[in-house]
C-alpha cells in the first residue's frame, strides 16, 4: 500500500480504502456492436501525426492561442471524418481570477446535427490542455497530446463503423491541469466538473465513460485505476490478453485523481481510467515531455485496447 501522496497536475494519488461508494450500474441495453475487424484498423503512426501537429503549436493552457488553434485543428479533422462538434465554453473561478475554458464535444453524424440534449451510450474523454508554465515552454507532447492523437485516431477507425460509431461522444476537456502547482478541490478539472455538471441536464445520460491520459511512451506501463469500475477493469484486462500487451497493461490499486472522477462523482457514471505511469516518467511536467517520448506503438496499444473493450461491451 502506497504511504505517500503524488500531488500534480496528472493527478493526486489517494488510497484506494479511502473510498467506499457503492459503485453505480452499468446501464442495461442493447448498444450497436462494433466489428472486431475495427481493433486492427487503429494506426499508431497516424495517431502519432496528430500528435506532433499538436505539439507543433507549442504549449496550449487555456486562453492561450495555441488552445485555440488546438481546437480548430479537432475541428477540421473530425469534421472530413464525418463528425459534428460543439464548443462547450464557460467561465470559472481560478485562483489567478477568472478564466474562459472551452470543451470539445464530438459525434458521429455525417448527415445531421446531433441531439446534443440527449446522450449516447459511450463517452470516451482526453483533455486538451497543458499545464500552465511561465518559465518554461511546455508543449505536453504526452500530457496531453498523446491521449488527445489517440481520440482523434479512433474518431477515423469508428467512422468506417458508423452504426457502432453513433454510440459514442468523443470529449477533449479544457482545464484539467492545475493552475497552481497541484490538484485540489477548487484548482483544476475545471473542464470535466462542469461537462458532467451538464449530463445531468440531458434526457438521457450515458452508459459509461472511458478517459484516456499520458498513454504515448512505450517505456512506462499504462495504469488501469484503481476507482475504475469492477466490470470495466475486468474487460480491459481480458482486452490486454487478447492483444498481447498484459505486460504494459497493469492493474494499479489505488485512485488517481483525473477527468473521470467528475463523471464519478457528479454524473454517477461508471467509469474506465487509462493513465500512464507518470511517476516513472523524468520529464512529467517538465520542458522535456516533448515529442520523441512519443511511440506510434503505445498509441497503438492504446487505441487498439479500447476498440477491444468496446467490442466486446458490445458484442451480441
Amino acid at each position: 500500500m502506497i504511504k505517500i501522496l503524488l500531488l500534480g497536475a496528472a493527478g493526486l494519488l489517494s488510497l484506494s480504502s479511502c473510498s467506499q461508494k457503492k459503485e453505480p450500474e452499468i446501464a442495461r441495453g442493447k448498444a450497436e456492436p462494433l466489428a472486431v475487424e475495427a481493433v486492427a484498423e487503429f494506426s499508431g503512426d497516424k495517431a502519432f501525426a496528430h500528435v506532433k501537429a499538436l505539439t507543433d503549436f507549442g504549449p496550449r493552457p487555456p486562453e492561450s492561442d495555441a488552445y485555440r488553434q488546438s481546437l480548430a485543428y479537432l475541428e477540421a479533422e473530425l469534421g472530413k471524418l464525418g463528425w459534428k462538434t460543439q464548443r462547450q465554453s464557460f467561465k470559472s473561478v481560478t485562483p489567478i481570477g477568472p478564466i474562459n475554458f472551452t470543451n470539445l464535444l464530438a459525434r458521429y453524424s455525417p448527415d445531421s446535427e446531433p441531439d446534443w440534449n440527449s446522450s449516447v451510450d459511450f463517452i470516451i474523454g482526453s483533455h486538451l490542455d497543458t499545464k500552465r508554465y511561465l518559465d518554461i515552454v511546455f508543449v505536453g507532447a504526452n500530457d496531453s497530446g498523446s491521449s488527445t492523437g489517440v481520440l482523434v485516431e479512433l474518431a477515423r477507425v469508428l467512422s468506417g463503423h458508423g452504426k457502432a460509431a453513433k454510440s459514442v461522444e468523443l470529449v477533449f476537456f479544457d482545464g484539467e491541469e492545475a493552475i497552481l502547482e497541484n490538484i485540489g478541490g477548487r484548482d483544476g478539472l475545471y473542464g470535466s466538473k462542469y461537462y458532467a455538471g451538464q449530463l445531468n441536464n440531458r434526457t438521457s445520460k450515458p452508459k459509461l465513460g472511458m478517459v484516456l491520459d499520458i498513454v504515448g511512451d512505450i517505456n512506462i506501463p499504462l495504469l488501469v485505476g484503481g476507482d475504475s469500475h469492477p466490470n470495466l477493469k475486468a474487460h480491459t484486462h481480458a482486452a490486454a490478453k487478447i492483444l498481447g500487451i498484459s505486460d504494459w497493461v497493469q492493474a494499479y490499486e489505488d485512485s488517481i485523481t483525473d477527468d473521470h472522477v467528475p463523471l464519478m462523482s457528479r454524473a454517477n457514471l461508471p467509469v474506465l481510467h487509462l493513465i500512464g505511469a507518470f511517476m516513472d516518467a523524468d520529464y512529467w511536467h517538465k520542458a522535456g515531455d516533448t515529442l520523441d517520448k512519443i511511440s506510434p506503438k503505445a498509441l497503438e496499444n492504446t487505441g487498439k485496447l479500447t476498440l477491444q473493450i468496446l467490442h466486446q461491451i458490445t458484442k451480441p
